[in-house]
């Protein structure tokens, strides 16, 4: 955008027509002191006029520029740079009215009905019951950033919401509840109906005429997909708000391209900055904002280098001013909603599970407490594990149903006496150890040393052996049993080197010696050389849904890796120096929290009836069921006609970079009708925004759904808007108003057309069969009732009814997924129903993971012990070799 500010439109002496209150590009207006300027001799443009280009039209072209005016002198305070008039950016009293008007139409249009359907719907699910943890205060996990849940929260505690109904499922009824639903509805009613006096303002601050600015801002308001995503309780229209405000502030910096470092200068860019971090903190999609604003800010800074009206000291400061604006800024509020979060969710809830115990000490009600610090041998110790967070190295009195069919080892969520090991020395230095002259001498535990660890409870060691683990039959994984029984001493295959990886770095002696909570380290069979891991796999109900343990070779560390949480040892003086978690940084917890997101997005690979592929977004193959109830429905459908033209746009747009690009190396100088520049600074923009917001989905291999094209969308209808203005400008003024006025009249028929799948209106099946352009839009149109009464009906899908029966499953659908073929009581065909309206719970295998095993009923299993101690001895004589030292030269990868 370096050279909007050379871009000027003029009105022509005598001409007396035109568009009245043209906006100008970077806020220059074309009126002056009322002297227009004569056109070069040389114009090319000019003799195309003279020729007999409409008179009454008002424009000119010159060889560099487009232009194009308004003949109002007193629009805009003139600003005098050398011999050039720059004026501020400002839009008149007659566009203000016009916007006024749009907007009360948008507000029709977007509030119409919002307590319809009084029941939870979609995503409603989540983050509603989101919304109530805040309130009260009790800590969750969500994937996603968490300012749009605050501000629903927000809403939620202004209309009187207490945070008690649980949202659970879709269906649930808000009314009977007493849920104040309307209300946080409104919030992003409003977010949606703010995106179009946002739309008209950034197209005028790209320099695009005033009845362009009112045709974006008409296809917004009437764009089903996002009318329908900005009625209810989800993310996507603060996002969408957020990317909005970002990208009207960056066209509105350029606007002040003329005055760098001023008041105005500093305000746009510093918005765009805050709201940058805004879009970030309410999904990461914001992301892709991130990167269509660097790209041109990019773009910006080479222009300005090969500027040499530009010295380098102003240089360096547009660099640094940038720097601060779009990288710390967008941080420091990104770590300032986080701070908001931390703050507001003070108290321990369901989404511990997913913390570090560092993390969960931050929380009220979670109380680690304190340990002796140094371990020594004869210790009793509880041992987590560090990568996952599923509990304690735990062990009862079960054996195993396959492999060994010895004393299970798992991982327990629950805190109790069989999460308790004795670290003990092993035969040779144990007898060594009494040979000594000092026996009752504490010895700590040192990086290197081989101990054993037997049960507290059960008096088994630690074991491993060539079994295969029950549920990971890898042959590079062994099993982990618990072996041994009263008066047998153990054997080499009880051994374990104790290797330390990581220590506290204000404890340096951490990184040698074994420390409680402050050393990580890995237990090494010294047999296997395998690693003692666990992957957070669950054992069948044999084993207690508990976690599987397993002896891996070659294993990453992060999942072998351990710590000592509770050290108990009598002899330790009382004096002895303690160990606690410690709280950490703001940084630190976001940065955790960052971290388990990322996984957990990465994780997000199970199918869902709806989901979609980015290919499949431009051209709207399919839709999304968000709701459905006895004749009515909620389905995610936008508005064709915008979708497939903006599609087009920028397609053509990057078309026309390649033809020209070519043509330029060949000597041409194309001046597509005198728009070239402005239409790469502003059609280019946005197509390139459109490219970042769509592109990156192809590398995601989570689940993806259609509502994730809705920003890139916003941007391509932009695109579609300058398109339209730029090239209809040598029209005369009848055909380019037949044009937009024939996209606007098109658009507002769909929108009538589809406005009863996106508020949830009753519909009649002959409109809902003939609205569908494509086969692939599976909205159930069974669910409305015929229009004549004297036509077979066909009984409606409704949801619980027991007189339809059960759907069959026939051939995938064109979107992938197998379509349910209903019949009637005649078993004759129906209808192919799609599937029904299903929310995206993006935590259904972690919370599964994460959910505690049942507690175990101890006195039962204590009467297993005689039996299981028979036929471990009996497994022993005939099995388990004395010492079971194959593979023991094998190398562990990641020792060294």
């Amino acid at each position: 955008m370096a050279h909007l500010e050379s871009m000027r439109y003029r009105k022509q002496p005598g001409a007396n027509g035109g568009h009245d209150e043209a906006t100008v590009i970077s806020g220059m207006s074309s009126a002056a002191t009322g002297t227009p300027t004569p056109l070069d001799s040389d114009d090319a443009y000019g003799a195309d006029r003279a020729a007999g280009l409409n008179s009454d039209l008002g424009y000119s072209y010159e060889k560099k520029d487009l232009d194009f005016s308004s003949s109002n002198n007193n629009t805009l305070a003139p600003f005098a740079t050398g011999d050039r008039q720059h004026q501020r950016f400002s839009i008149s009293r007659n566009q203000w009215l016009t916007l006024g008007f749009i907007v009360l139409a948008a507000a029709y249009v977007r509030l119409w009905r919002l307590s319809n359907p009084g029941q939870v719907v979609f995503d409603e699910v989540h983050f509603g019951k989101f919304a109530g943890k805040y309130l009260n205060g009790t800590y969750f996990f969500d994937v996603h950033p968490p300012l749009a849940k605050m501000m629903f929260a927000a809403a939620g505690k202004l209309a009187g919401y207490d945070g008690v109904f649980d949202f659970k499922t879709i269906g649930l009824d808000y009314i009977s509840a007493g849920v104040p639903y309307i209300g946080m509805r409104l919030m992003p009613a409003l977010l949606g109906l703010a995106m179009v006096p946002i739309t008209y303002i950034t197209l005028a601050a790209l320099g695009h005429a005033a009845d362009a600015c009112a045709l974006g801002a008409l296809l917004v308001c009437f764009e089903n997909a996002l009318l329908t995503q900005s009625r209810l309780i989800l993310l996507d229209a603060s996002l969408i708000f957020f990317t909005g405000l970002t990208v009207m502030f960056w066209a509105l910096f350029f606007t002040e391209s003329h005055r760098p470092f001023g008041n105005r200068w500093w305000g746009y860019l510093l918005l765009t900055g805050a709201n940058l971090g805004n879009a970030l903190s309410c999904k990461w999609v914001g992301l892709f904002l991130i990167a269509t604003i660097g790209v041109w800010t990019l773009k910006d800074l080479w222009e300005k280098l090969g500027d040499l009206s530009i010295t380098p000291a102003q240089y360096f400061k547009h660099f640094v001013a940038r720097a601060i604006a779009l990288i710390v800024v967008p941080v420091i509020v990104y770590l300032f909603w986080f701070q908001v979060h931390f703050s507001v969710l003070h108290k321990s809830g369901d989404g511990n599970a997913f913390m570090s115990p560092e993390f969960q000490n931050t929380l009220k009600g979670v109380n680690l407490g304190h340990t002796p610090r140094d371990v020594y041998y004869g210790s009793r110790v509880r041992i987590r594990h560090d990568a996952t967070n599923a509990g304690y190295l735990h062990s009862h009195l079960s054996n195993y149903e396959t492999g060994s069919k010895q004393q299970q080892i798992t991982l327990y969520g629950f805190r109790d006496d069989n999460n308790y090991w004795i670290l003990t020395r092993t035969e040779a230095d144990e007898e060594a150890h009494q040979n000594s002259t000092n026996p009752q001498e504490l010895q700590q535990i040192k990086n290197g040393d081989i101990v054993r660890l037997m049960h507290w409870r059960t008096h088994r060691r630690l074991h491993s052996h060539n079994e295969r683990p029950p549920m990971t039959t890898n042959d590079y994984q062994n099993e982990v049993s618990g072996y041994g029984w009263e008066g047998f001493s153990g054997d080499s295959n009880d051994h374990w080197r104790v290797q330390i990886l990581e220590g506290d770095s204000k404890i340096p002696d951490s990184k040698k010696k074994l420390m409680a909570i402050h050393t990580k380290f890995r237990l090494i069979h010294v047999n296997q050389r395998c690693a003692l891991f666990s992957n957070r796999k669950k054992l069948p109900k044999w084993g207690h849904e508990q976690v599987e343990v397993s002896c891996m070779k070659s294993a990453k560390f992060p999942k072998t890796l351990w710590r000592i949480e509770s050290n108990v040892n009598e002899k330790i003086p009382k004096s002895a120096p303690l160990a606690e978690y410690r709280r950490p940084s703001l940084i630190e917890k976001v940065l955790e929290a960052t971290a388990v997101m990322w996984r957990v997005n990465n994780g997000l690979t199970k199918s869902h009836p709806y989901e979609s592929r980015p290919h499949t977004w431009p051209w709207m193959r399919r839709g999304m069921a968000f709701w459905g109830a006895d004749n009515r429905s909620i389905y995610l459908l936008g508005t064709p006609i915008i979708w497939w033209l903006s599609f087009g746009t920028v397609v053509i747009f990057a078309g026309v970079q390649v033809v020209l690009f070519f043509r330029d190396r060949r000597g041409f100088r194309d001046r597509l009708l005198g728009a070239r520049e402005r239409y790469m600074e502003s059609v280019g923009f946005l197509s390139i925004g459109w490219v970042l917001h769509w592109i990156p989905f192809f590398l995601m291999g989570r689940q993806l759904f259609l509502h994730h094209y809705l920003p890139a969308l916003w941007l391509a209808i932009l695109a579609l808007v300058g398109s339209i203005d730029l090239f209809t400008r040598r029209l005369s003024r009848k055909v380019r108003q037949v044009i937009m006025f024939a996209l606007l009249l098109a658009t507002v028929r769909m929108y009538f057309q589809y406005s009863h799948i996106a508020y949830g209106s009753s519909w009649t099946r002959e409109g809902c069969e003939r609205s569908k352009w494509l086969k692939s839009w599976d909205y159930d149109c069974y669910r409305f009732p015929e229009m004549s009464a004297k036509a077979p009906v066909a009984p409606a899908l409704k949801p619980n009814v027991p007189e339809i029966p059960m759907p069959t499953m026939g051939a995938p659908d064109i979107g992938g997924q197998p379509v349910a073929i209903m019949r009637n009581k005649n078993g004759e065909v129906v209808a192919n129903a799609p599937p029904p309206a299903q929310n995206f719970d993006p935590l259904e295998h972690e919370n599964k993971l994460n959910e505690p095993a049942p507690e175990i009923h101890q006195d039962h299993l204590n009467s297993n012990s005689a039996k299981l101690d028979l036929e471990m001895k009996k497994k022993a004589t005939t099995v388990e070799p004395a010492n079971n030292a194959a593979g023991s030269d094998e190398h562990v990868a990641g020792e060294h």
